[in-house]
């Protein structure tokens, strides 16, 4: 099957990637920055892409005519998106507009799967938690609202035009090979350069009251594939693991996994200007629909993505 990813160099893109071509697919992708490609490179037909630029989108899927469609390529930090919310938009939202209208002129029969996130429903308290998909959007950041325009232009391109649209909110997710600008490859990040000396050992940190809901990449890539190929185009589905932690018992998490004697100072750089005490999610529609569940135990993501730290800086 030809399966095209956007955003494939990124985090998820090139997880999924790799689980595809473990399948036998045929896997094209999209990608902007080169550095992150490593070894898709001669596994993958690929063609360097800005998705804010329609006439480039338009000429790859003339070309590769995909079946189906994962739509990953995004601006994905929160954090960063109070620093450069014009960006945020033109990638989330104007891009999966460029996408949409040329998978509607040259792709109409292709199965898309449009990634939102948890990000969109904004603050939850009470009977909103743990979250549904019917709540009610109400985002705190450039980047939740990005991410709100373009779920509601995936969901316009179903009801519009008919074409195969899946959309996906995921809640937080991490692993080996995320970007440290998010909160836990950071600490991972500092603590393997305090091992290798290269730091102080204190790690800065930020908010570390809020909870979050977090699933293994490698899990939820493969809901990704579930959500595609086994949901109802027009329906939108929370994927994540139903149980939360805060973000200063992960951190404990990790300083168990090092001898190293390491002092924790809050960085009030590192707090964001509006923040989401809760992100709680509410999976239910989603495994009774493909029967998915997370697989690795949040420990075990959590070692392994220190260790992916501590194996790139032995290398």
């Amino acid at each position: 099957m030809k399966v095209f990813i956007t955003g494939i160099e990124g985090f998820a893109g090139h997880h999924l990637a790799l689980d595809l071509l473990g399948k036998g697919e045929e896997v094209f992708g999209s990608f902007f920055a080169e550095e992150t490609m490593g070894d898709l490179k001669k596994k993958c037909t690929l063609f360097r892409c800005d998705i804010r630029n329609q006439d480039e989108i338009a000429g790859i899927l003339k070309e590769v005519k995909p079946e189906q469609v994962y739509h990953l390529a995004a601006q994905s930090s929160g954090a960063y998106s109070f620093k450069d919310s014009k960006s945020t938009f033109e990638i989330n939202v104007m891009g999966t507009l460029n996408l949409l209208e040329n998978i509607l002129k040259y792709s109409p029969e292709a199965k898309t799967l449009v990634i939102s996130s948890c990000e969109v429903y904004g603050v939850c308290e009470g009977s909103d938690l743990p979250t549904k998909e019917e709540k009610i959007f109400y985002p705190v950041s450039p980047y939740g609202t990005s991410k709100a325009a373009q779920d509601l232009l995936a969901y316009q391109y179903w009801r519009s035009f008919g074409l195969f649209i899946i959309r996906v909110r995921p809640f937080p997710h991490t692993g080996p090979g995320q970007n440290p600008v998010f909160v836990l490859p950071n600490f991972a990040k500092q603590i393997a350069e305090i091992e290798r000396g290269e730091k102080e050992p204190v790690i800065e940190v930020g908010n570390l009251e809020v909870r979050r809901d977090f699933t293994d990449v490698r899990d939820i890539v493969k809901a990704y594939q579930l959500a595609l190929t086994k949901g109802e185009p027009g329906e939108a589905y929370n994927i994540c693991s139903g149980k939360t932690i805060t973000i200063g018992e992960t951190l404990k998490i990790l300083l168990s996994f090092t001898k190293k004697e390491i002092a924790i100072k809050q960085d009030l750089s590192r707090m964001r200007p509006s923040d989401i005490s809760v992100l709680a999610g509410d999976g239910t529609k989603f495994s009774r629909k493909t029967n998915w569940s997370p697989q690795i135990p949040f420990t075990q993501t959590l070692r392994d993505l220190l260790d992916w730290w501590r194996e790139k800086y032995s290398s």
